[in-house]
């Protein structure tokens, strides 16, 4: 497990990222780099280890630990485990 402090969050349209993906998508500015993840409480992809999106907005200026990375769709993801 990772440990980021969270700098940024925007949220922007799914569709903005992957022309099918119809949820929006939160894009997390970190100190290891930018990632994106689902809106809180959407489902992650196809991996049996992941959980949803996370509310990454509420922990800017704080660490946060407990972090999977994914490589997955051209995209580097952050998933919170709970």
């Amino acid at each position: 497990m990772e440990t980021h402090e969270i700098l940024s969050v925007k949220t922007v349209t799914g569709q903005s990222l992957n022309e099918r993906w119809q949820n929006n998508m939160q894009i997390i500015e970190t100190d290891q780099g930018t990632y994106i993840d689902n809106i809180e409480g959407a489902q992650f992809g196809y991996f049996h280890d992941a959980h949803p999106g996370y509310n990454w907005a509420a922990k800017v200026g704080q660490k946060v630990s407990g972090i999977k990375v994914y490589d997955h769709a051209n995209y580097r993801w952050l998933n919170k485990q709970k």
